[in-house]
């Protein structure tokens, strides 16, 4: 699937899938997407409030699945992550969204989004900054941005320092937020993950949390069965170093590649990634990077 680089006068629209989200926080990013040419519209309910969530079940589902079905629509960007999304995942009618496929971003609690797209769709989408994190972070604007437009080459290159494992793999990068993955599976909305570089991050989480959910991905098989590891940044949880020593011991057995903090997730830097896409592992020449480009103009 190769997408058209988004041009000035495009439209994005925003929707708010999981929480509630800081109006000033929106504001400033929605200035910096229209100085840069972009048209922005919202979702009807985004600014609706139900408790924790960012509007009903319904309302919120309905306001996404409108935005991913209109063909004027050339992005759609989430607001914010934080909770909820996954509870719209029984409302949406995959089968009727396959008609129509926008540059669709955002992580954290999105990552239920970005599965389930893929596990029932085979959608390529974005992991990459929400909305309101474009006002805190300018530079992940201009990162943001350069990838709409396709300048940006989705190639990494990686310090030695990053490598935990050398090795050489391929496979449809996919993952996000790892908690949230976690709570995805045993349900219909888990890909299959045989082959893949799985992208893992996470937020706020103590060592022998992180050290849990790594264990069901061991037990239930799946870490025998990828290709190679991502860690991203693992922002406000237990050291960096004493998270990998964790994970490595966990994939010891195995073969594949692993290598560490990447610019994806919670933490100041958060780079776009195409999450369904194959790339290239290979720490031998420290590269990271896809087999085609997503975007057409670079096909």
């Amino acid at each position: 699937m190769n997408f058209h680089p988004l041009q000035r006068g495009d439209l994005i629209r925003l929707v708010a899938p999981s929480s509630p989200f800081d109006v000033k926080k929106l504001e400033r990013a929605v200035q910096i997407l229209e100085d840069s040419g972009y048209r922005v519209t919202f979702a009807r309910h985004v600014f609706d409030r139900n408790g924790y969530l960012a509007g009903t079940d319904h309302d919120r589902a309905r306001d996404l699945v409108d935005a991913l079905s209109d063909p004027d629509n050339a992005a759609v960007l989430c607001i914010r992550g934080g909770y909820g999304s996954g509870r719209l995942l029984p409302h949406l009618p995959f089968s009727s969204l396959r008609r129509n496929r926008p540059i669709f971003i955002g992580h954290s609690d999105i990552t239920f989004l970005h599965l389930a797209f893929h596990c029932h769709m085979e959608w390529v989408t974005f992991h990459g900054p929400n909305l309101t994190g474009l006002g805190d972070f300018p530079h992940n604007a201009i990162h943001l941005l350069d990838t709409l437009s396709g300048t940006n080459p989705f190639s990494w290159e990686l310090d030695e320092r990053q490598i935990l494992r050398h090795g050489i793999s391929s496979g449809k990068v996919l993952g996000g937020n790892l908690t949230c993955m976690m709570h995805l599976l045993g349900t219909p909305f888990f890909p299959d993950l045989d082959g893949a570089l799985l992208l893992v991050e996470d937020r706020g989480e103590a060592l022998y949390r992180l050290d849990r959910l790594f264990m069901q991905l061991r037990l239930s098989g799946i870490l025998y069965r990828l290709g190679g590891l991502i860690l991203g940044s693992f922002q406000d949880c237990a050291e960096f170093n004493r998270i990998c020593d964790m994970v490595m011991e966990h994939a010891a057995p195995l073969d594949f590649p692993v290598v560490a903090g990447l610019p994806f997730g919670h933490g100041i830097e958060n780079h776009v990634i195409p999450l369904g896409t194959p790339f290239l592992l290979n720490t031998y020449e420290h590269i990271l990077r896809p087999f085609q480009h997503p975007f057409a103009a670079h096909a």
